[in-house]
Formats: structure tokens, sequence, C-alpha cells
């Protein structure tokens, strides 16, 4: 581990995003904590990686020295801020369902997120969530759509949420350019419809999640998710895509793997048949460094594991350009690492991503709309967007 990432602060933000502690684990956050020197800077780094709430809790559990008053009275409003959140996603979920799926009788799962956390946290509060995520198979997306626009939720392009579509022919340039939908409730939250799990791999298109759907209950209602070995799997798929950019998505790999219902064994055979050993088992390691007991100087057999590490670490100073950057030489859109995946899945990837990034943008359409026969000239003002784009990341990265 590089020294200028191995530091008491390092360590300790990491270890707040488990979701509890041994007590030879909080005696251990406890001697790390007495070492932190600019509170103020290491509040606004767990404040931009989603980890306050469970800052708070781990704190709250310590020696009121290890901490100063200030520290706890600023964590108690952001916290509070947080669960008040995540307590309007519920409703919003609720609502959604009833008002969006049910009535058109479609299939839907529900992921990441609020869903995620009433499933396997301890508190609904300690995941700060942005939005409400949802599987649907492709089929119903645009009925589920014409539904939600009718009953009062905005359909948006990510981005331009400023900028709802209304018209006929932007809808339906939406739905033919993207793999997913975009909505904002009437009250503004935010939900995120998808209809694959991954970019360009493929890596979960063999399976048939919906019908391994398991139901759970969330504010005293039921909906369908994932069982956990695929959550789990789909969780490492996706979190080392994003180069681990946010402390929760470490919070979520332990707290699965801290899950009664969790079969780290059931997990690692699914990783073998989607062909994403390295995936998970890297991540399993990374979940053994969360620990505040466990040496980041010599531990060899947690190399992989160390790997996903230091990509999160990276970015905890950092924002989506800093994710994009580090990203900029990802294989395939979905692939940091060789030993991540199979090389034939890597290969789908680079194949599929490079042919998909030509492809014209909804955005394109927003600025610029043209007749459904014309659109194929899109890919002249794309060709420029994507020489620049490589310029200027291309600059970054040597800067």
């Amino acid at each position: 581990m590089n020294s200028s990432l191995n530091t008491a602060e390092m360590r300790l933000h990491v270890a707040f995003a488990k979701i509890g502690f041994t007590q030879d684990e909080q005696r251990a956050a406890e001697s790390l904590a007495r070492q932190v020197t600019d509170w103020d800077s290491f509040v606004a780094t767990a404040m931009r990686n989603f980890s306050l709430p469970n800052m708070r809790m781990h704190l709250g559990r310590m020696n009121p020295d290890c901490v100063p008053q200030k520290v706890h009275d600023e964590l108690k409003t952001a916290a509070n801020a947080s669960a008040i959140r995540n307590m309007l996603l519920v409703s919003a979920q609720h609502q959604f369902k009833e008002k969006c799926l049910d009535p058109l009788g479609a299939e839907a799962l529900f992921f990441k997120g609020i869903s995620l956390v009433s499933q396997y946290y301890p508190d609904l509060g300690l995941r700060p969530c942005r939005d409400i995520d949802v599987l649907v198979r492709p089929e119903t997306l645009r009925p589920i759509v014409l539904a939600a626009i009718e009953s009062g939720y905005q359909f948006v392009v990510p981005g331009q949420a400023e900028h709802p579509l209304t018209e006929p022919s932007e809808i339906d340039a939406a739905l033919h350019y993207r793999n997913d939908a975009s909505l904002l409730t009437p009250e503004g939250m935010a939900i995120d419809l998808q209809v694959k799990l991954d970019k360009y791999s493929g890596i979960f298109a063999r399976e048939d999640v919906f019908a391994q759907a398991i139901p759970a209950v969330l504010g005293g209602k039921e909906f369908m998710t994932m069982p956990p070995a695929f959550l789990f799997n789909y969780l490492c798929h996706h979190h080392a895509r994003h180069v681990w950019s946010r402390l929760h998505w470490l919070s979520d790999i332990d707290a699965l793997v801290n899950s009664p219902d969790f079969d780290v064994d059931e997990a690692v055979a699914l990783a073998d048949k989607l062909n994403q050993r390295g995936t998970v088992e890297a991540s399993l390691e990374m979940q053994r460094l969360m620990s505040p007991e466990q040496s980041w100087d010599d531990a060899p057999e947690l190399w992989r594991g160390f790997k996903f590490l230091e990509l999160s670490l990276r970015n905890l100073s950092g924002d989506l350009d800093l994710e994009k950057r580090i990203g900029f030489n990802m294989k395939g859109g979905e692939f940091m690492f060789d030993w991540q995946a199979d090389a034939s899945l890597i290969r789908r990837a680079r194949l599929r991503h490079s042919l998909q990034v030509w492809q014209p943008t909804i955005r394109q359409y927003t600025r610029f709309p043209l007749p459904r026969g014309l659109r194929w000239l899109y890919v002249f003002p794309r060709f420029i967007h994507l020489m620049e784009r490589t310029r200027d990341r291309g600059g970054k990265k040597a800067d």
C-alpha cells in the first residue's frame, strides 16, 4: 500500500464504512481517531463519500475523548437529514409501485439504495440514498414511462432534469437511444428504471433474475428484489465499474457479508458461473481490509483487495471528474484489471463498448431535434465530441 494512502485518516475512513465493530475493532478505531488532526477536513471527506451516518454511529460508541464535541453536533444534523430523505424514498417507492407498476402488472425488482438498506443494514438511516433503482423487463419500459408521465412524474435526461421531456418525439427518441429511463416523482425524488444490469459485457444477460426474485418488506409493504448471492455479484461488478469511488459502496459489501442470509460459497459459485470470480474474490478481500485491526503493510494474500481499496482511497478527495479520469483506461468500460473476469467477457465488453460509443445520444436529440429519417446525421457531431473528450481526458491524465 502506498504510504500516502496508508494513514490514520485513510484507515479510519475505511473502518467507519463498516456497519459494526467487534470490541477489538472498536479499540483499534479509537486509536486511529486519536491520531486525526483535522476533523473539519475529515468530516468534509466523509460527507462527500456518503459515510456520515455510519461515522456518527461509530463515534457515538467510542470514548468521548476520541473526537471533539462539535464533530458530534455536526454529524447529528447531517445524519438526521439523511434519515429523513430515506424515509421520503420509502414513500416514493410505495407510490411508484402502486401508481405505475401494479396497474400494468409489470414485473419489477427493486435493488440497491433504500431497498438494500432495508434488507441488510441495521438501521434505515445508516446509508444515504439518492434515488430508487428498479429493474424492469425491456418490453415494459415504455408502458411504465408513459404511465408515470400520466401520473404526474417527469421523464428527464440525466444531467438535464430542468428540462423534462414532454413532446412525443422527445419521449420516443429517449426510449430509442437509451437502455434506461430517469423519472422524477411529483415531490422531486429520482427513480432510475433499468432493463439490463451491465453496460457492455452481457455478464448478467444469461441469468433471468426475475425468475430468482425474492420478496422483501419495506415500510410494511412487500416488493420483489434480488437474492443475496446475485445482489452481491451485481454490487461487486457495479461498484468496481465505478472504481469504488464512494465509501458507502464499501459499506454495501460489508453489510451483505455480515448478513445472516449471505452465503459466501454460494456467491463465489455464482461468480464462477458469471465468469467474474476475480471481481468477487477481490471484493471479499477488500471487505477484510476494512477492519481497523487488519494490517495494510503485509498482507500479500489480499493483493487484489488492495487494488480495489487503492481505487477507493484515490477517490476520497475527488469528484465525478476524478472518477472518470481514474477509469479512463478501463477495459470495455467495465473492467479495470484483467484478472477481474474471463478474458472472453472482457473482449466482448471491449467490442461492444467500441461500437456503442458511436451511437447518438438523447442529449444530441434534445439540443438539435431531427426527424427519425435524418437521425443518422448525429454520427458526425458525435465523432467530434468523442475526439474532444479523448483529448481532454488524455491531457488531464497526463497532468
